[in-house]
Order: structure tokens, then C-alpha cells, then sequence
């Protein structure tokens, strides 16, 4: 357990991005579902709060308690502790976790990173003279944390365009909110965007895309995934699966009716964003069925143990469950 315990120190840097929570017992055919999320990429996840109306088995079948986590670590901290039900993370620090020992099962996909839908950003100021990625040796690099998913794609990205990811580019850990003054302001010289934080740049003008995840990872791959502990499936299976079935409605009714979904967000104050960007925005792609990509998962553990993430194996089939998932 003490690697474990390290690991999860370690992961306060770890992941783009954050989580609420929910609180298990069960008072008849109800089941309160102790829930912890993040902050970004879980919208479909937070429309079941917003607008219930979209979630029919939500007071019937279940209850969730969100609460949210800014940091990570402290997620699933309590995670680990039992005062969570379900949490969400970053795919490549939920593999990280079971790299390590962490016992959970990833039962759906919230949001995923590629050509379908929104792709990381990479940017850098208008007028900087840095035109390729072979320009930023001996530049320095923004990243949001230590071993992040920020991390490893930019690595990916910098060693195809030929650069030494160890020797050649200086490597910070700063917030997502703060990189795009720090760019500015030249003490970055690239920083790294998701949504919203892209959006934000690209309004306000100034800046401008170097390059993407995409230029490093070319596969699309699941970004915010939710994991429910061993505890609950065993005990609670049939409040998963209408609280997963419901997910899945929520996720379909936001893809198809964007602006009212986005909108709920905003109101239900689930999204500080401002309207304007959110409704214009590029988004992430939305599985539609929620089901985790394993195929993709199976490259993303092989990426960790290559750039020395993690350098232990992950049994997939132990982690991953879409049983409980709508067929």
C-alpha cells in the first residue's frame, strides 16, 4: 500500500483536470450514490444536477451527492477512504492508479481527446518567433502537473519533431487558468490549453496554436472516465446501472441539443464559463454509449511504460467493465 499511498501524492499534479461527489446509503429502493468530480471535461456528468428532468431514473432508482475536488489527489483520497461511491479522473491517472494497485472498476467514458471532437492545444504568442515545433529547443514548455496527460503528449509531440523531450525543452508545472498570462508575459514560452481554457485565448486574440495532442497521439482516446468502487457494484448493481443508463441520456441529450444543455449548465451555475465561449465553443467528443475505448486504453498504458509514467503492467480486463452500461 505504500506505493499506493505515494502514487497518490504524486497525483495532485497528474491529469488535465477535477471531479464532485455523491454519498451512499440506501433508503428503500432509492440508493444515494456518493459521487466526486472535477472541474472540466464532465459536463454531460453535471447536466444530470443541472436539469434532472433529463435523467428519469434519478429519484426513483437513485440519489446522487455530488462534491466537488478541485485537486485530484484528494479525490480519490476519499476514494480509496469509502466516503466515495463514484469518482471521475483522467484516464492516464486512472491507469496510473491501477498500475499501482488501486482496486476500482472504470465502468464508463465521460468525454475523449482526438479528431472527433476538441484536441489539447499547444500555443504560443502571435508574434513569437517560434514557427515549429523544432524552434523550441531550449524553450520552455508548459505543462499543469508532473506526469499529466499535458506531459506525455507534448513529449510525444516534441520527439516526433525530432527534439531530446530529457535535454532540449524546460518543462513547468502551472495551472491551466495561469498559462495563458504566463505566455504573455514570456515566462512560457508554449503553454497548454483544453477547454475552456482554449476558448478564452482564442477570443480574446493574441495567441495561436503551435501544435496539438493530436501531433502527438494519433489515435483518439478517452480523456474523463468514471470509476466505482469494487464496495458498491457488489452491493448497489442495480442503482450502477440505472444511474449509468441515465448518463447515457444525459450524454445524448447534450450532443443533440447543445445549446440548451450548455445553457442549464450555465444557469444551474454547474459552469462558470461565460455563455458567449460556451455556447461557441469546440467541444470534446461525447460517446454517445459512454463505453470505455479498450483498444485505446491498451495504447495509453503502453505510452505510460514508454515515457517512464509507470513503468508496471495493467490487467484491462480487471479494470474495465461496460457491463453496466445500456446494451
Amino acid at each position: 500500500m505504500k506505493s499506493i499511498s505515494c502514487w497518490l501524492h504524486r497525483l495532485a499534479a497528474v491529469g488535465l483536470l477535477a471531479g464532485a461527489a455523491v454519498s451512499t446509503g440506501s433508503a428503500l429502493a432509492q440508493v444515494n450514490i456518493r459521487i466526486g468530480h472535477g472541474s472540466a471535461a464532465e459536463e454531460t456528468l453535471w447536466l444530470m444536477k443541472a436539469d434532472p428532468k433529463v435523467t428519469p431514473g434519478q429519484g426513483k432508482a437513485y440519489k446522487l451527492e455530488y462534491t466537488l475536488f478541485r485537486g485530484t489527489d484528494k479525490r480519490f483520497q476519499a476514494f480509496e477512504a469509502g466516503e466515495l461511491d463514484i469518482a471521475t479522473g483522467s484516464a492516464h491517472s486512472v491507469l496510473m492508479a491501477a498500475a499501482e494497485g488501486a482496486k476500482f472498476k472504470v465502468v464508463a467514458t465521460i468525454s475523449r481527446e482526438g479528431a472527433k471532437g476538441f484536441a489539447t492545444r499547444y500555443m504560443v504568442k502571435a508574434d513569437s518567433p517560434i514557427k515549429t515545433m523544432a524552434d523550441l529547443k531550449g524553450k520552455t514548455v508548459g505543462i499543469n502537473g508532473a506526469r499529466s496527460s499535458a506531459e506525455l503528449w507534448a513529449r510525444m509531440a516534441l520527439e516526433k519533431a525530432g527534439l531530446d523531450t530529457k535535454k532540449d525543452v524546460n518543462w513547468v508545472a502551472l495551472p491551466f487558468p495561469s498559462q495563458g498570462e504566463a505566455v504573455r508575459a514570456g515566462k512560457l514560452d508554449v503553454g497548454a490549453f483544453p477547454q475552456p481554457f482554449a476558448a478564452f485565448e482564442e477570443k480574446r486574440g493574441g495567441m495561436r496554436t503551435l501544435f496539438t495532442s493530436q501531433d502527438g497521439v494519433s489515435r483518439d482516446e478517452d480523456l474523463m472516465v468514471i470509476l466505482a468502487s469494487e464496495k458498491f457494484i457488489a452491493q448497489q448493481p442495480a442503482a450502477l446501472r440505472a444511474f449509468l443508463a441515465d448518463l447515457v441520456r444525459a450524454t445524448q441529450h447534450y450532443v443533440k441539443n447543445p445549446k440548451e444543455a450548455r445553457q442549464a449548465l450555465v444557469d444551474s451555475k454547474m459552469v462558470a464559463t461565460p455563455i458567449d465561449v460556451f455556447l461557441t465553443m469546440r467541444d470534446y467528443e461525447r460517446p454517445l454509449d459512454a463505453r470505455v475505448d479498450l483498444e485505446a486504453f491498451k495504447g495509453m498504458v503502453a505510452d505510460l511504460n514508454k515515457y517512464g509514467f509507470t513503468s508496471k503492467p495493467v490487467n484491462l480486463t480487471a479494470v474495465v467493465d461496460n457491463s453496466f452500461l445500456p446494451k
